[in-house]
């Protein structure tokens, strides 16, 4: 999944390793190889005494959120489960990178695992603890972040009222901004902002934009805010010790290793690669506001032919499509397309005017060597031609 991240302020995957004991606690460790990013993590810096003001904030929170739109709009959507201070880069030319992808999962994952415990206390929403990750629970983190950069305190550090940061106190902040914090960090993800694109509108929006994006999600009980589903699932989240978390911490820690650590990365297949075309295509726009013309363009490691397949990317201004084509009579062939489209087609109350992209990938029916049509959009729904079926 980390080898067809491609984004200017995610950091390039390089490869992985494993080193089978550590320390003498007889359990494989799992390491992965990025791009080093020159400069401090943004805890390095609160911990040199830095305190950010609102307006530094705002500038990080608004880059993350970027990175979280890409992330999340992928196909499937891609979660990172452990933004915090540490995780976040600040390079010499004052872009903020997001690192340490070593918890990231996608949605496709997540559907099939029980239960899994990953993050940092403090940071970590609710609802991840239970083993459940939706596109809220980044911003849950992300919001926990910043109220760090504000206050100087970590979030586990902070006073919290029915699981709710109690920051006002401790920084002066603007109303807007402090609503847009409280609805980035409520306990319940129902009661969060939808998604990334939507919470980084709205802190751009300003006014009482807050509040309408939190509202009309589910029914509450108006005494404390919360569904009696939401005080029965968090009451029992209180009444977890810290022994308890520590040993379901370790019972998972027994188990990760055998699902993370494999012998061998395998090849990556046709579909693999087309599929990386894509992603990559949907950062190149994000980065210039026009699709690449060519596989050298996405600066990725995609050959333009192996032994089974030809690869070539064809960009008609509005869409861009991704061939494998087989070179054998017993392969299918792919087709992958990433199409601009406006926002307003995924959500009316989206700004009129501004554009977004999504994918498609496609296979054909048949084998052999016969370049398969492209898929389709219309009116909000994508579409594999005749000839091919959709593979996401």
């Amino acid at each position: 999944m980390l080898q067809h991240l491609n984004h200017p302020r995610i950091p390039e995957y390089r490869d992985f390793f494993t080193i089978e004991k550590q320390f003498g606690e007889g359990l494989p460790w799992f390491g992965l190889v990025q791009d080093y990013i020159p400069g401090d993590s943004l805890q390095t810096l609160l911990d040199q005494g830095k305190r950010f003001t609102e307006a530094e904030v705002c500038q990080v929170a608004e880059s993350i959120l970027e990175i979280l739109i890409y992330l999340h709009e992928l196909s499937p959507p891609v979660f990172h489960r452990d933004i915090k201070p540490s995780n976040l880069i600040l390079s010499q030319d004052g872009q903020v990178y997001l690192v340490d992808f070593g918890a990231v999962q996608d949605r496709a994952t997540a559907e099939g695992v029980t239960f899994t415990v990953v993050g940092t206390s403090g940071y970590t929403p609710p609802e991840q603890l239970w083993g459940k990750v939706v596109p809220a629970s980044d911003l849950y983190a992300l919001g926990a972040t910043l109220i760090h950069l504000l206050t100087g305190i970590a979030p586990a550090d902070l006073p919290q009222h029915q699981m709710r940061f109690q920051f006002s106190d401790y920084v002066n902040l603007t109303p807007h901004f402090a609503e847009w914090l409280e609805c980035l960090t409520e306990p319940a993800p129902e009661r969060r902002f939808t998604g990334a694109r939507q919470a980084l509108s709205t802190l751009k929006s300003g006014g009482d934009s807050v509040k309408k994006s939190g509202q009309s999600r589910v029914r509450y009980d108006h005494q404390d805010g919360l569904t009696f589903r939401d005080r029965v699932r968090y009451g029992r989240l209180a009444g977890l010790t810290f022994l308890q978390f520590i040993i379901a911490s370790i019972a998972i820690s027994l188990i990760v290793p055998n699902f993370l650590y494999t012998k061998k990365t395998p090849e990556p297949d046709a579909k693999d690669y087309v599929n990386s075309m894509n992603r990559s295509q949907q950062a190149y726009y994000l980065k210039h506001s026009v699709f690449a013309d060519s596989l050298s363009q996405l600066n990725r490691s995609i050959p333009n032919q192996t032994k089974n397949y030809r690869y070539s990317t064809y960009n008609d201004g509005a869409s861009v499509f991704n061939y494998a084509i087989s070179r054998k009579p017993n392969r299918k062939s792919y087709v992958g397309g990433v199409f601009r489209i406006p926002t307003t087609d995924l959500d009316i109350h989206e700004t009129p005017g501004t554009l977004t992209t999504r994918e498609i990938l496609c296979k054909a029916n048949v084998s052999g060597k016969i370049k398969p049509p492209e898929p389709t959009y219309s009116q909000g729904k994508f579409a594999c031609s005749r000839g091919t079926q959709r593979v996401y």
